[in-house]
Formats: C-alpha cells, structure tokens, sequence
C-alpha cells in the first residue's frame, strides 16, 4: 500500500474512521484504486479531525494526502476527500 506522504493515497476510497481513546490509534479502512482492501493504523494520537459538510458535493475518494512533521517531532496527516471534506490526525 502506498503512505501518506505525497498523494501517496490518490484515488483510494474511505471507507470507515475509527478511534480508538484508550490505546491512542486512528485506523483507516479504505479500497485501494482496484478495488482491493486497505487499512492504515496510526498509533500515538494525540488529536483528530475531521469534517463531513461536502463543500465540493458527494464523495469519499482521497484528492490527496500528506504528512508534516513540526519540530517538535509531532506529525499532522492531511488527507482531503472529493467532497471537500479533510480529516487531520496530528500523532508521534
């Protein structure tokens, strides 16, 4: 499976976002461009994000995606759906 870095999700169709509180890890079920199963879990979670007002229209497929590192060693993941919509999950 390609990373988050990069587009590296283009295409992908979201499926399911779950959290998990008490072990600290955002998973990500998605359809890989054929149509396969994906999943990505993030471990080290410290915040999440994400909206679902379809500024764009309907969708669930990945535009892009990407990943910041800040120096103090936190990473932000960004991904942004055909709706419009972006999840962002800030992690170690």
């Amino acid at each position: 499976m390609a990373g988050l870095a990069d587009s590296g999700l283009h295409d992908y169709e979201l499926i399911k976002l779950s959290a998990d509180y008490t072990r600290g890890e955002v998973s990500l079920e998605m359809k890989d461009p054929l149509g396969q199963p994906e999943s990505l879990i993030l471990g080290g979670v410290m915040s999440v994000e994400m909206t679902r007002t379809r500024p764009w229209g309907e969708g669930s497929y990945i535009v892009s995606s990407d990943i910041e590192e800040s120096q103090d060693g936190i990473k932000l993941a960004e991904i942004q759906l055909n709706s419009g919509d972006e999840i962002r999950i800030g992690y170690k």
